[in-house]
């Protein structure tokens, strides 16, 4: 069995007990590692220490039923083996910056880091990351045209093929476009509670706006401090690298999250969404 078998197979055991009364040194037993052995494997491997992970899901998994249920806040407190609804409204808080009664009254489920269930893919690209931290980029202020669209928390985002298609067979009617062409990804999100869901935006640079289809919106990409990060391989793994980013790498550093947006940039090392070898970069507003 290989290190990342072992790993997939604590995880499935974890998986299997969020809400059952297990501790690190008995994920171990499960699959025959020393206890010293185990935390030092899965912590290189995912990135996290199996305590840690453990916390997450269980308040990833809290969360979700904070929002989609009627339970009593104390009960699901109980449910995620914490001590008592105080300790699991500090650990929220902790791991959120906001408490569990916010989430019961619609706080937008997508503005929060929840972590998922690790996988295969999730491993090969967080070990790819770990490999080569962000660089800090001072950015220019950029004008970008393109379309607009919104998807809600119940749907799973990981093919925007077709949105990408419909922008393709009219970007050629933009004028002013920068040379070479350069295409961005905005994803953006609202303070607004009931709209529970995410923006989009596709879109190409111009160096100015003239005489724009209305077919087309407008969008500026403010100047500012930004880290970049590299996203390698299919376009719909890119959700493997913003999991790395939010749940594994942001929570460890003093950066502050300062816009209510991220983006993409695909420029000369993109191979388009299919190729394995395909590099696109990823970038993130700090304060």
């Amino acid at each position: 069995m290989t290190n990342k078998e072992v790993i997939l197979k604590s995880v499935q055991f974890i998986e299997l007990n969020l809400k059952n009364d297990i501790n690190v040194f008995e994920v171990s037993k499960e699959i025959y590692y020393s206890l010293y052995h185990f935390i030092r494997l899965f912590q290189s491997t995912t990135g996290f220490s199996p305590k840690n992970y453990m916390q997450q899901r269980r308040l990833s998994e809290a969360a979700l039923e904070l929002r989609n249920t009627n339970k009593k806040i104390s009960d699901i407190a109980y449910d995620y083996q914490f001590g008592s609804p105080e300790s699991f409204s500090r650990a929220f808080r902790k791991q959120f910056k906001i408490n569990p009664t916010e989430v019961r009254k619609g706080f937008s489920l997508t503005k929060l880091p929840l972590l998922k269930s690790i996988t295969s893919d999730y491993l090969y690209q967080s070990d790819k990351l770990r490999n080569e931290p962000p660089e800090l980029i001072e950015n220019t202020e950029k004008l970008l045209v393109g379309i607009s669209f919104f998807y809600s928390n119940n749907k799973e985002i990981n093919d925007l093929s077709k949105e990408w298609n419909l922008f393709m067979n009219e970007v050629g009617t933009i004028k002013n476009v920068t040379k070479p062409k350069k295409y961005y990804q905005l994803q953006y999100w609202s303070d607004n509670q009931d709209l529970d869901g995410m923006f989009f935006f596709i879109g190409i640079e111009v160096l100015k706006l003239e005489d724009i289809n209305p077919l087309f919106v407008l969008k500026t990409i403010p100047a500012g401090n930004y880290l970049r990060f590299i996203h390698k391989g299919l376009a719909n793994k890119v959700g493997y690298t913003y999991k790395y980013i939010y749940n594994q790498f942001l929570p460890n550093t003093n950066y502050i999250l300062n816009k209510p947006f991220n983006f993409e940039y695909y420029g000369e090392k993109y191979s388009g969404p299919f190729n394995e070898k395909s590099e696109s970069e990823i970038y993130i507003p700090i304060g």
